[in-house]
């Protein structure tokens, strides 16, 4: 169970350019799907506060529900995650919950035991790590998403970070150009460093393969070299937090699993 409270902030202001609306819009067993993460915030108690950052026409789809806060968003990814920290008022030692709203798979029981997890590690900044033969148990093995092949296995990233906020002056350096690599591996192992970028060429090489892998800790320490505090990564096999629709596949493997799994 979470102790420590939480402040929450939902990046709603995607675009899904094959139907021409919003992400969160997307319906999935005709719920959209902005109602399942905020469904799922709203029922854990030390969420304090949510702020959505989003567009009218979301917004418009969550009247029934209170207890949030409405921040309207732009077309810069971290100006919306700055509009919507500043919505949520955080002290210094507040932390931040910073979420994706396409995730049709979420669940209350999900983000707990993320929270569990990373409160646990008493770090800065937590990021979500999912192995990639966990999405089986959704029904969705050999589904294709951007992973790593690290020491650890073969991982995939969660849609949500915690952090903590008297460390955010430290990540604006950054923010910019992770957030427009996020999908690439070779920009972010250039962001990473020379040497970490050389283990990941080696790693590929049939003649060498696994003795050059590169392993969490290692990916850790040159995050708290860049950002100057302290970071972890977390594995946990939550699919449910690293399954996004992104591409109108993702949708249609969405809607085809989501009627089999049980309602929280």
């Amino acid at each position: 169970m979470v102790s420590q409270s939480v402040k929450a902030v939902i990046l709603a202001g995607g675009v899904a350019h094959w139907v021409s609306e919003p992400k969160a819009l997307i319906k999935v067993n005709d719920i959209p799907v902005i109602l399942g993460i905020v469904n799922a915030l709203q029922k854990i108690p030390n969420i304090t506060k949510i702020a959505i950052v989003s567009s009218p026409e979301v917004f418009s789809v969550l009247l029934q529900l209170e207890n949030f806060i409405q921040v309207q968003a732009s077309s810069d990814l971290w100006a919306n995650t700055q509009f919507g920290i500043k919505a949520v008022e955080p002290e210094q030692d507040d932390y931040l919950l910073l979420c994706a709203a396409d995730m049709p798979f979420v669940t209350s029981a999900s983000i707990e035991k993320f929270l569990e997890l990373a409160l646990g590690t008493d770090a800065d900044i937590v990021y979500l790590a999912v192995p990639i033969s966990a999405f089986e148990r959704l029904g969705l093995s050999g589904i294709s998403r951007t992973s790593a092949n690290l020491r650890e296995g073969v991982l995939t990233g969660g849609n949500l970070l915690l952090v903590r906020a008297k460390v955010l002056p430290n990540i604006n350096a950054l923010a910019e150009k992770t957030i427009r690599y996020r999908k690439s591996l070779w920009q972010l192992g250039k962001m990473a460093g020379f040497r970490l970028l050389l283990k990941w060429l080696l790693s590929h090489l049939p003649i060498v393969g696994n003795a050059f892998l590169v392993s969490i800790s290692e990916l850790e320490k040159r995050a708290e070299e860049l950002l100057g505090c302290r970071c972890k990564a977390v594995i946990a096999d939550l699919p449910e937090l690293a399954f996004d629709i992104d591409k109108p596949e993702d949708y249609e493997l969405a809607q085809s699993v989501s009627s089999k799994l049980p309602k929280s």
